[in-house]
């Protein structure tokens, strides 16, 4: 007799074990359901812990999984209003200090032109695997002079050149200002980046520039 209810409770025990359980529901759909709500009394803070980096997120239907913080992150900016800044001083423009916003890598290099300063260059972050063509339009200002439309124009790139920086911009002069507005093809959002070179002190003769680089993302 005792051999008889041991046996029937490791059978109810096994199948309790083994089969999905549900909470004001008789048909769960997974291995716990709860038709209703979930309240937790006591949770701990772990903001500052690298080891907590995933996040729970729902369906539709409720159904609960895990997201990588960190892609969860990357996501939401891609989404919202993004505002980056290049900055930095140096006697003469650095070809690979770069601004990414977006598909977008921005820079400045010395101007091959006598007599000129520098030039406003634009190349993409990562390869589009087909030619694709950027469109922007550019407004520029000259000393005291106001910001006024210069031109409008696009820039092709693929495969082989997406990382070669191309010229935006030539000429543009210390203390003037170059103002795109610029979107990358069947992409929703569109940027408006400020390009600005300004001599920032001088040191035994030698002049320090600043190099700033903004870009909005909307």
């Amino acid at each position: 007799m005792k051999s008889y209810k041991l046996t029937y409770i490791l059978f109810f025990l096994g199948v309790n074990l083994y089969s999905q359980v549900g909470i004001n529901t008789d048909k769960p759909e997974r291995a716990l359901d709860i038709n209703g709500n979930l309240k937790i009394r006591e949770l701990i803070n772990k903001t500052s812990d690298d080891n907590y980096n995933r996040i729970l997120v729902t369906d539709n239907e409720g159904n609960i999984e895990t997201v990588d913080r960190s892609s969860l992150k990357n996501s939401i900016t891609e989404d919202i209003i993004e505002i980056k800044r290049l900055f930095y001083n140096s006697t003469d423009p650095i070809d690979n200090n770069k601004l990414t916003c977006g598909q977008f890598q921005f820079s400045f290099r010395d101007s091959p032109t006598t007599g000129k300063n520098l030039d406003i260059m634009l190349n993409l972050a990562s390869d589009p695997t087909k030619n694709i063509t950027t469109y922007f339009t550019l407004f520029r200002k000259w000393g005291d002079d106001d910001l006024k439309y210069y031109k409008s124009n696009g820039k092709t790139f693929n495969s082989t050149n997406y990382s070669t920086p191309q010229l935006l911009c030539p000429q543009l002069d210390i203390n003037s200002t170059g103002e795109f507005y610029i979107s990358y093809p069947n992409e929703k959002n569109f940027y408006r980046v400020l390009f600005l070179a300004r001599p920032n002190y001088e040191d035994n003769g030698i002049i320090h520039n600043s190099y700033t680089i903004t870009c909005e993302k909307f």
